[in-house]
């Protein structure tokens, strides 16, 4: 492959395609960054810039913070392709076994861009999938596209991210590997650290822990005093925007005191006479309870963290409510909030003791590896930096982001 093609410009084409589909004109999709021998094009930047902006995770509400954003847009491309380049830079090869898998994962990406094109009343899979491909060339002809180079440049894309990826392991495995000492050592400051942190600011910790409950890394390992536990068991108050009228057979809306009509208020009490008569809290969270954050663990065994101070993490009347819960086994009574009917035990403190060093101390080497590897990489990203010519045409992108 002595003609590089553009990083997974693949992708790039089709997007083109897709947007140009049905016009005549000729496909303009020009080189705007060069890292090494590896092409980011306009339309892999517009996508990326496309995706972040419409989640709001670049600012683009002035004309410097615009520029920024497409500066760190590049800059995730240049990321991407370093290791791609450097591959190519170091002669780096695949083996036959690597080759083969990588044009597997190629011809399952062309199966996924002829499926529209199948046509499911021929019986024959080699007639259908050539009567596919050749709706594929009429579909593309004006822009001169085809099925064939499509495939070669899937081909050559997915075997030139394979390179990739495989010096980023080759980096990667050079990391040193973290010690029970290691962890040990990072167990202690963690703890120290993580009181001195939640002193300050008890949501912190809560925090931490959705931090921990999305990456799955360490969870926090000394909770601050005067947090608890709480239950609830929630039933919805519907939207009236959103609620579907209740209709008879004379297309008349059913009135309230309809058999059909759900009162959640009455619904709530008549729950909380089963709390009061002493029915198995639990079991009626499982029965009844419409926040499916209590049917996940941990919540679903442990509960809901809260203390003072947690009015910014919590609906401000289910945290006035179980606020008012001084021990264990307190229940309220019905609270109205902002997503319905609540009714709220207390049922546990959290503890301020560390949790034990061998419960986490597998946890702790995963982290710590996972960081060490991360690191390397990093490493060797700047190092590929300052040995591979970057450049970037921003001129051409000049206009991404402007309404």
């Amino acid at each position: 492959m002595n003609d590089r093609k553009t990083l997974l410009r693949i992708c790039a084409l089709l997007i083109a395609a897709l947007m140009l589909s049905g016009c005549s004109a000729v496909i303009s999709n020009p080189v705007v960054g060069k890292v090494g021998d590896v092409e980011i094009t306009y339309s892999q930047f517009y996508s990326l810039f496309d995706s972040y902006s419409s989640y709001g995770l670049v600012d683009t509400s002035t004309a410097e913070a615009l520029k920024e954003a497409r500066a760190s847009i590049f800059d995730m491309l240049v990321d991407s392709a370093l290791p791609i380049a450097a591959a190519h830079k170091q002669g780096l090869t695949l083996t036959e076994e690597e080759k083969a898998t990588a044009l597997e994962e190629a011809a399952s990406t062309m199966e996924n861009y002829l499926s529209q094109y199948q046509d499911e009343t021929i019986t024959d899979e080699a007639a259908r999938t050539a009567a596919a491909i050749k709706a594929f060339n009429v579909a593309y002809k004006s822009n001169g596209i085809t099925y064939e180079s499509v495939k070669k440049e899937t081909e050559e894309a997915t075997m030139d991210v394979a390179l990739g990826n495989k010096l980023t392991q080759q980096v990667k495995a050079t990391a040193a590997a973290a010690t029970e000492a290691d962890a040990q050592t990072w167990y202690d400051e963690q703890i120290k650290a993580e009181r001195e942190k939640y002193a300050a600011d008890t949501t912190a910790y809560y925090q931490d822990n959705q931090y921990y409950s999305y990456t799955g890394a360490v969870k926090p390992l000394v909770a601050p005093e005067g947090l608890f536990y709480v239950k609830h068991i929630l039933i919805k108050t519907e939207d009236p925007a959103d609620a579907s009228a209740e209709t008879g057979e004379d297309g008349e809306t059913a009135s309230s005191d309809s058999a059909s009509f759900r009162d959640p208020k009455v619904v709530a009490e008549s729950i909380l006479e089963k709390v009061n008569a002493g029915e198995d809290f639990d079991a009626l969270i499982e029965e009844y309870g419409e926040d499916t954050g209590m049917q996940a663990e941990p919540a679903k065994t442990q509960g809901y963290v809260i203390g003072e101070g947690y009015d910014s993490v919590y609906d401000q009347a289910f945290y006035d409510a179980a606020m008012k819960l001084k021990k264990t086994g307190d229940t309220s009574g019905l609270v109205e909030g902002s997503y319905g009917y609540h009714i709220i035990r207390r049922v546990g403190d959290v503890s301020t003791e560390p949790i034990p060093f061998a419960d986490v101390q597998e946890d702790i080497i995963t982290y710590l590896n996972n960081k060490n590897q991360s690191d390397a990489y990093n490493a060797a990203l700047e190092q590929w930096k300052s040995e591979i010519e970057i450049k970037f045409y921003e001129k051409r992108v000049s206009y991404v982001g402007l309404s």
